[in-house]
């Protein structure tokens, strides 16, 4: 493969803090959108003036064919019940406050991540969501004529998206 070849979309990977989440057959919502604020300046009539304003980001949605593992599913419920405390939280101030080796592991411990893998498992581009945490979950479909996969789908909620340096 050349390097200026585009990646395949069909190898990816989600890791939530430490522990990679494989399997995933669907990942959507990668995206950033920046709303334009249009002015009509008087006496100027071939255009309008534009100026960028706040920058939306999409909810990450997830899929995957369900599997013995609840971990994905005990987190939602944690949100849904207020009981949150999974490490994607922001930093206190005695986090920011220095302690590089504990910095460095707390931030490891918040790191969501998808990251597009090559054929060798090797990440290739890898996007960071700010303080991500489940709003939704949804089950598979069950029908006693399929013989199709389970799927469950999760939704993510997050503010922003980092490129992370490979």
């Amino acid at each position: 493969m050349r390097q200026e070849d585009p990646f395949t979309g069909f190898m990816y990977r989600l890791t939530l803090g430490n522990i990679e989440i494989a399997g995933y057959s669907e990942c959507t919502g990668l995206e950033m959108e920046t709303k334009v604020f249009e002015y009509p300046e008087g006496g100027l009539n071939f255009h309008t003036l534009k100026f960028p304003e706040r920058t939306n980001v999409k909810n990450i949605i997830l899929k995957r064919g369900l599997t013995v593992s609840h971990d994905l599913f005990d987190w939602y419920l944690d949100v849904a019940n207020g009981t949150f405390s999974h490490a994607n939280q922001r930093p206190s101030a005695h986090d920011q406050a220095g302690h590089s080796s504990e910095a460095s592991e707390q931030d490891s411990s918040r790191r969501i991540s998808i990251a597009i893998v090559n054929a060798s498992g090797e990440t290739t581009k890898e996007w960071l969501l700010r303080r991500a945490f489940p709003i939704k979950w949804i089950g598979p479909d069950l029908k006693a004529t399929d013989n199709s996969v389970a799927f469950e789908t999760i939704e993510l909620a997050h503010e922003g998206i980092e490129m992370v340096t490979v």
